[in-house]
Formats: C-alpha cells, sequence, structure tokens
C-alpha cells in the first residue's frame, strides 16, 4: 500500500497551526495498484462490487477522495503533509482519505492549546446511513447520545476527531484510531476534550464496516439494500447547524451515489 499522491497543501505565512496527515491508502486512480495492493480478505467484496455496479470501487474511491481534498484544500492555517514531514512538537490531525474537517478547526485547536497536553479531541460526527440497531453489538454500541443521521460512537477517538503532538509515544496514534482511543482512555491526563463537532466521519458504502468489515464476503442482495438505503440518505441529510460547514460536500455525495448504477 502507497501514501496517496498529490496531498492539498494549504501553506500559512506563519506557519501551519495543525498538520493533516492522510492515512496510508492505495493509489485509486491505477486500477492495477489497486488490485495488486488489496488486502487478501477485501478482494472477495472487492470483486462483489465490481460485479453489482457500473462504476468499479477503484474509481468510487477516486471521487471519494476528490471529495475530501476540496475539503481539505479550505481548512484554513494547516497543511497537509506526510508524517514524515511534521515537525517534532506540531500538531497533527489524522485523517482516512474519504473523511472531513470542519475549516476553522486550527483555530480551534490553537484556543484550546495547553503545553502539557499531549493529544485533544473533540466531539465526532459519523455520517451514516443507519442500520438496524441490533447489528451494533458491544463493543461498537452508542456512546451517549448522537444527532439524528449519525451513527453510533464506539471509541474515544474515532477517525477524524483527534489530534496529538508529534513526540515520541504519541505520533504513532496517528495510524490507528483505536490505539489512539486506548491510548486516551488510559491517560487522560495528557489529553483534552474540545466540546465542539471539528470534523465528520464520512462512512459510505464503499466503507469497510459497511461491507461487513471482520467477515469474508458481502452479500449482493445486501449490498443493493445498502445502496438504495445509502442513496436515499445522502439526498434527504440535513445536517446539525455546527456541521453546515459540510453541508457542500454531503451535496457532492448525493451526486456520486446518484452517479452509481446498478449492473
Amino acid at each position: 500500500m502507497k501514501t496517496s499522491s498529490d496531498p492539498v497543501i494549504r501553506p500559512h505565512p506563519s506557519g501551519p497551526g495543525v498538520y493533516i496527515v492522510i492515512r496510508r491508502t492505495l493509489e485509486w486512480q491505477d486500477e492495477a495498484a489497486v488490485r495488486d495492493g488489496l488486502r487478501p480478505e477485501f478482494r472477495s467484496k472487492y470483486e462483489t462490487w465490481n460485479r453489482t455496479f457500473q462504476m468499479p470501487y477503484h474509481l468510487f474511491r477516486v471521487r471519494l477522495r476528490d471529495i475530501a481534498r476540496s475539503n481539505l484544500g479550505r481548512v484554513t492555517d494547516s497543511a497537509v503533509v506526510p508524517i514524515a514531514a511534521v515537525p517534532p512538537g506540531a500538531l497533527v490531525a489524522p485523517v482516512d482519505d474519504d473523511d472531513w474537517f470542519a475549516p476553522d478547526l486550527a483555530n480551534h485547536l490553537r484556543r484550546a492549546h495547553d503545553p502539557a497536553i499531549r493529544g485533544y479531541h473533540w466531539t465526532p460526527y459519523i455520517l451514516e446511513a443507519q442500520r438496524v440497531r441490533r447489528r451494533w453489538p458491544w463493543p461498537f454500541r452508542r456512546r451517549g447520545g448522537s444527532a439524528p443521521g449519525a451513527a453510533p460512537i464506539a471509541f474515544t477517538c474515532e477517525s477524524n476527531n483527534y489530534a496529538v503532538v508529534n513526540t515520541v509515544g504519541w505520533c504513532e496514534l496517528t495510524q490507528r484510531h483505536s490505539l489512539a482511543s486506548r491510548h486516551y482512555d488510559e491517560h487522560p491526563s495528557d489529553v483534552k476534550h474540545i466540546a465542539l463537532m471539528l470534523s465528520l466521519q464520512n462512512k459510505n458504502l464503499s466503507s469497510q464496516s459497511v461491507l461487513d468489515w471482520g467477515q469474508p464476503t458481502v452479500d449482493p442482495d445486501m449490498l443493493r439494500r445498502r445502496f438504495h438505503r445509502f442513496r436515499s440518505f445522502y439526498s434527504r441529510t440535513v445536517l446539525p447547524a455546527p456541521l453546515s460547514w459540510a453541508t457542500p460536500y454531503v451535496h457532492r455525495m448525493a451526486e456520486l451515489m446518484h452517479d452509481l448504477r446498478l449492473a
């Protein structure tokens, strides 16, 4: 697997307030590279997708990536760089290549800055067409309440609702949010919560969890049913006021789902 190429970079004259690091992913525009880089346990699902839809999986992911890039390019006082390019002591906000940040993320992190703190996290928002509640067993159960349209929260640190200081013992947490969540829970005096929604996790139809994460296959009929649910979902979703900045990206997701057709 390779790091996604051509990252969006938005420099700032006084230096970025936060460095955004996109987790390693595949070069979605290169079908051959995608096939070579697929995890063995995902290959069957990839093939099922390509038999089910006219738009191949890798091209769907290209569209997702482009929507996310347009979002990251609007996050002020930030730079999107590989983790190796982040200066020691700087603040790192990790993200998957299909998720979004609030444009004023860096400003809120600057206001919350505390030299004694090594990790920050904020209220997560996971956008997903809801599944039947019984499909969310422990430990994937709802933590507290969430707004309509938001999926249950399983971890303190979800895919893009946290940032860490680039220092030993913390920068390693950028690659796996489950590891970060465990570390945050074990070191509460080293972390700080910001009571705002500063990001949106776009758990879309191609997400591994939606494609039955942990299972060797995905049922084609189930995939078709989820397709119809997600297609309707993005077209009718109204975000909570604090997430109004993400409305244009939801509209683009609705366009993408409209362009995705059954084979």
